[in-house]
This record gives structure tokens, C-alpha cells and sequence, in this order.
């Protein structure tokens, strides 16, 4: 079987711009977190109606990356790159001039779309700028991403505690400069050639063993991002309903998603050299105790048991794109939609599960729930394949060639 030829060495100043272009795609969806408090006050909503925002904005920005991933790897080019972060701004930068609930709808559906546009194109083409070093560049990637939906809470709070509500419009700006970089200096003639044009009859023909262990990838990466979607989108109000301001609320959104990206980023770093099924057993292995912590630690230690939370959290989520990745190579953009988009999509199911929960049974114990999530996951990564997903390094298999 023929692979998708890539460079030699990693070529980071173009995974940069992709790391870059992935933190000011996240800013956005991550608005809506920040808000949620202002929302809930100023529209009069439950914690359904509230979770169902977040759900919904998740499924347009989730369960429709497998389409653009699909797309991506046969059209290629940076298309669905340039236009996803002008939907993404446009339908996220105008929450707070929305007047109903109705009209908020569409808006978060638009902003979810502009997401979904991005990731899987972007992904795989950080994936092929990385050449042998697919956990580092990746790794860079999702750093952006990771540090822009933290970031994304500060950036709305300082435009309308500053300017008002009605200035959040303003948001607009990171956009806009990055689509003047991504012309300037991503040319389409850097990019590779899709799928479509390079592959042969044999390459189209999905092998059903790859697809098992992938399938069980999925499962565990669904239950890992229902458990930090779900904390992700209440834990402004959870804290503000502890008695910390809407500042220090969204400043604690900040603190998780930071900290998770230096997670991230080690995590999939050191995957290129202990394996991939390992960091992803081992953050689940330290993700429980922490949980654990942040649910029963006083107010004074809220910070620091969420920046441990955090980092553990995301150290394997590296090791599970490029597993995915490397299951179908040829098809990196679909299979880098399927991880990253569909299953934290359905993740969205389970953030409307814990706001009905939070109805019923109160925000606290809703959010202790979803300790379980980790916890079967651990369990499941068991039964992923071991050899498959720990890869030699470069240099001893081009030694072995070379040696015949």
C-alpha cells in the first residue's frame, strides 16, 4: 500500500501557522461558557435550556466534521480552512446583540459550522507538515487550539465587562488577521495533492480489522470529552453558583483549558517515545484522583486542583488523533474529523444529560457524575491493541532499510 508522502523533518513554521489559525478557531465556541451565566439571567432560562445552547452549538460544530472531513481529503487546497474562520467569528462575535433565545439558535449553528470547517483539513495538514515527528506537530497543533478555547473566555469577558454587552461584536478582530496570514503564507501550491487525485483502486479499500480497534478508540474518546465538555460548559456557573464573580468563573474555564493544553502538548510529544496507548492509560490513570480533588477542595484551592485537573486531562488527547491517523493514513482528514469532530459531537448528548441532571438533582452532584466517564474509560483502554499503536522510531526503522 502506498502512504502519503511527507516531509523528512518537521516543517514548523508552517505547523505553526496551522497551531495559530487552530487557537483563533477556538476562541469562539468557547464564548458561549463565559456567557452562559449572563445568558441564563437575562434570557431566563433553566439549566436544560442552557445545556441545550451548549449541545447545540456542539452537534453543528461536531457531528458535521466527518462531511468536511471527507471533503477535505477530496477537494484539498486551504478553502474550507479560509472559510471557517469567517463563520465561526461571524456567528459567535454577535451573542450579546442577539434579543431571544430563538435567534441565538441559528447564530451558534453558523458559528459550530465554521468550526467544523476547519479542524479536519487543518489537522491532517499538520499531520503531513510533521513528517516523522507526527506527535510533536500534532501536538503543536492542538496546543493552539487547546490555548484558544482558554483564552476564548478572557478575550469576551474583557470586551463587554470593558465596552458592554453590545460590543461583542468586536471579537471579530483575530479572524480577521489570521485569514491575512493564511493568504500570505500558506500558497496552495505547499499543500498536498487530495486523496482523491494520488490514490489507487487498492488504496480506497477499507480494511474492517482497522476499523474495530478504531471503533473502541472512538468509544473512549466520547466518554472523555463528554466528561470535559460537560465540565467545560458549566464550570463558570458552577463556580459563580459557588460565589466566585463572573470574572473569577471564567478566569477557572481559563485555568482548566491552559493547563490542558501544556498537558496536551507534553502528552503528545513524549507519545512519539513511549507509545501512544501508554500516555493515553496513564491520563486516565491520574485524571480520577484529580477529579476527585477538584470536587471536594475548598474554595481556595479551586485554581490549583483544576490547573492539575486540566493537565491530566489532556495528555492523552494527542495519542488518540494519531492513532486515528495512522489507523488510515490516506485518509487522514476523515479520520481526524471522526476523533476530533463526531465523537465530541455526540459529547454534546451528554452536556444536555448534565444540565437535566443539574435540574433535578443540583449543578454539584451532576458534575460528580461525571467521574464515571473517566473511570470506564480507563477501563476500556485496556483493550485497545498494543502493538499496533506503539511505533518505532524513525531512525531504527530507516537503519533496518538501510541494512537490507
Amino acid at each position: 500500500m502506498a502512504t502519503i508522502p511527507t516531509f523528512p523533518r518537521i516543517d514548523m513554521a508552517r505547523v505553526a501557522l496551522l497551531s495559530l489559525g487552530h487557537l483563533v478557531i477556538d476562541l469562539y465556541p468557547s464564548f458561549l461558557a463565559a456567557l452562559l451565566p449572563v445568558l441564563i439571567d437575562r434570557l431566563e432560562l433553566s439549566m436544560s435550556l442552557a445545556s441545550l445552547l451548549a449541545s447545540v452549538l456542539m452537534f453543528s460544530a461536531s457531528l458535521s466534521q466527518p462531511l468536511f472531513g471527507i471533503l477535505s481529503d477530496r477537494i484539498g487546497g486551504k478553502n474550507l480552512m479560509f472559510w471557517g474562520p469567517v463563520m465561526a467569528a461571524a456567528g459567535m462575535s454577535f451573542i450579546g446583540l442577539l434579543p431571544s433565545y430563538a435567534v441565538l439558535l441559528p447564530f451558534l449553528v453558523l458559528g459550530g459550522l465554521g468550526a467544523a470547517c476547519f479542524h479536519p483539513q487543518a489537522a491532517a495538514l499538520a499531520g503531513h507538515f510533521s513528517g516523522p515527528r507526527k506527535g510533536l506537530g500534532v501536538s503543536v497543533f492542538m496546543l493552539g487550539g487547546n490555548v484558544g478555547y482558554g483564552l476564548g473566555p478572557l478575550v469576551i469577558l474583557a470586551i463587554i465587562l470593558g465596552l458592554g454587552l453590545k460590543s461583542s461584536y468586536l471579537a471579530l478582530l483575530p479572524a480577521a488577521v489570521f485569514l491575512l496570514l493564511l493568504d500570505r503564507y500558506l500558497p496552495n501550491n505547499a499543500l498536498p495533492l487530495p486523496a482523491a487525485r494520488t490514490e489507487s483502486t487498492a488504496e480506497k479499500t477499507v480494511d474492517i480489522r482497522d476499523l474495530a480497534p478504531f471503533a473502541l478508540l472512538w468509544l473512549i474518546v466520547w466518554l472523555r470529552s463528554t466528561a470535559i465538555v460537560s465540565l467545560a460548559t458549566f464550570l463558570p456557573t458552577l463556580q459563580t453558583m459557588r460565589g466566585l464573580s463572573l470574572a473569577a468563573g471564567g478566569s477557572s474555564f481559563t485555568v482548566f483549558m491552559i493547563c490542558g493544553a501544556v498537558g496536551g502538548f507534553i502528552g503528545g510529544a513524549l507519545s512519539d517515545r513511549v507509545g501512544r496507548k501508554s500516555m493515553v492509560t496513564l491520563s486516565f490513570i491520574l485524571v480520577i484522583p484529580a477529579f476527585y480533588g477538584f470536587l471536594h477542595v475548598s474554595q481556595s484551592w479551586t485554581f490549583y486542583s483544576l490547573a492539575i485537573l486540566g493537565f491530566f486531562f489532556f495528555l492523552g488527547e494527542v495519542p488518540c488523533i494519531v492513532m486515528a491517523q495512522e489507523t488510515l493514513p490516506q485518509r487522514g482528514g476523515t479520520m481526524s474529523a471522526l476523533i476530533m469532530g463526531f465523537a465530541w459531537g455526540m459529547a454534546g448528548l451528554g452536556v444536555f444529560g448534565t444540565g437535566v441532571l443539574a435540574d433535578l438533582f443540583g449543578i454539584e452532584r451532576a458534575i460528580a457524575f461525571l467521574l464515571w466517564l473517566p473511570a470506564t474509560a480507563l477501563a476500556l483502554v485496556f483493550f485497545l491493541p498494543g502493538k499496533k499503536f506503539f511505533p518505532k522510531p524513525a531512525k531504527t526503522l530507516e537503519l533496518k532499510e538501510k541494512n537490507g
